[in-house]
């Protein structure tokens, strides 16, 4: 065991010389290669060769032309009754029936209310009768003054006593003529107690119940009967529009129609169209200082009653084109703060910004009104990528782009980018 210890010493010992030689070795070997490697090399940054020019890009481009496109507009409007007519009694009397169902159609001519008609059937009679006396005093009267005229004639009376009797005979024809006037008024409030509808239309609510003593100076409207065909539609128009419409058709940028010829659509609040088109009836000739609005009435055919007097619709007015406008897809206009531009491509091929002063909207177009020309080359798509002065390639909107010359190489990528150009254009 004592030979066993200082043998195991030896062998350490031996490890640790070995391995500090090794360690001095590959120092040695290893330090003249540093030295020759920084000596012999240049180590600042190495230089990049620069890519070679991308190409053009290729981007989606319409050419604008002139074209006549239809000019819709549209307002907010409210519907209303083309005849709107209260029933009011013209007798005084208790109501004694009432034969309509409220929310209904009445015809014209149609029963609605009866007064108590007893009471005018009495003075009747009574007019009737004192007629009845006033004629047969004027026909005594007539009787008499023949007589006396006779009289006269034969110098039997006087002439005091045939005066008296002209005189007799005017009165009682006057009376004759006082008592008729009488008897037509009577008969005339007895008609009044019969109250019909003097239109076709819809009757609303009652307003007096049966029973209820009614008379021309106090409560007397009983109900309202609304014509709901045709209907009116009215809307405003501002004074900016008017003098809008007025400058176009001065200049003659939209078809000369006549208002009266112009269509108007109702569209339902729930999104539908009314079935039946109508036409502009009623142009206010002023405008209103409060509100700066001119009112324009539609009438509306309405067979059926789908649209109710009250109800808020949008009516869009048709009928009239636009002509010779520049259109451009609403993807192609830019709108910042500092105005409204759409890129185009200049005669070099570089996309260029281009103010604009855009219009009205037509589907998905917009109507440009200043700032491009016919024939313009103007890029709808890929604008995040442009800047101006960027290099660009023409295609057609949608399409798949060519090959990048970068990448392709060669005359042939050459040729296609000039192919598709010339097909954008």
């Amino acid at each position: 065991m004592a030979d066993a210890a200082p043998s195991a010493s030896r062998r350490q010992r031996a490890f640790h010389v070995v391995r500090q030689t090794l360690i001095a070795v590959l120092v040695i070997a290893v330090l003249p290669a540093i030295y020759l490697y920084f000596s012999a090399t240049d180590h600042g940054p190495a230089p990049v060769e620069a890519a070679g020019p991308a190409g053009p890009l290729p981007v989606g481009v319409v050419v604008v032309q002139p074209r006549d496109v239809p000019m819709e507009t549209r307002f907010l409007a409210q519907t209303e009754a083309s005849q709107l007519v209260p029933i009011r009694a013209r007798v005084s009397g208790y109501l004694q029936e009432r034969s309509f169902t409220e929310g209904q159609q009445v015809e014209q001519g149609q029963l609605l209310f009866r007064i108590d008609p007893e009471p005018f059937e009495v003075a009747l009679a009574q007019a009737d009768a004192q007629l009845a006396a006033s004629q047969a005093r004027l026909q005594r009267a007539e009787q008499q003054l023949e007589r006396v005229q006779r009289l006269v004639a034969q110098r039997a009376a006087s002439a005091d006593e045939l005066e008296q009797w002209q005189e007799e005979q005017q009165v009682a024809s006057a009376d004759v003529k006082l008592q008729q006037a009488r008897l037509a008024q009577f008969q005339l409030e007895l008609g009044y107690t019969t109250i019909t509808s003097p239109i076709t239309g819809m009757i609303g609510e009652s307003q007096q119940d049966v029973g209820s003593y009614i008379s021309p100076s106090g409560e007397s409207l009983l109900a309202t009967v609304r014509q709901v065909d045709p209907i009116y539609v009215r809307y405003s128009v501002s004074e900016q529009e008017l003098l809008l419409w007025e400058r176009l058709l001065s200049e003659g940028a939209i078809s000369d129609t006549a208002v009266e010829q112009l269509d108007v659509e109702i569209m339902l609040p729930d999104g539908r169209m009314h079935p039946e088109t109508g036409q502009i009836s009623f142009v206010d000739v002023a405008v209103d200082p409060s509100t700066g609005t001119a009112v324009v009435r539609a009438t509306v055919p309405n067979p059926g009653g789908a649209l109710r007097p009250g109800q808020f619709v949008t009516a869009k007015i048709t009928g009239v084109n636009r002509l010779g406008v520049l259109l451009v897809p609403q993807s192609a206009v830019m709108q910042n703060p500092t105005g409204t531009t759409v890129y185009v491509i200049d005669e070099q091929g570089h996309a260029q910004l281009r103010p604009v002063v855009p219009g009205a909207w037509h589907g998905t177009e917009w109507i440009i009104d200043s700032g491009l020309v016919a024939g313009d080359r103007v890029i709808v798509d890929r604008l995040m990528q442009l800047r101006p002065g960027t290099p660009v390639e023409a295609v057609a909107p949608g399409s798949e782009p060519a090959a990048s010359p970068a990448v392709s190489g060669g005359p042939a990528a050459s040729g296609d980018s000039a192919a598709a150009q010339s097909a954008a254009s």
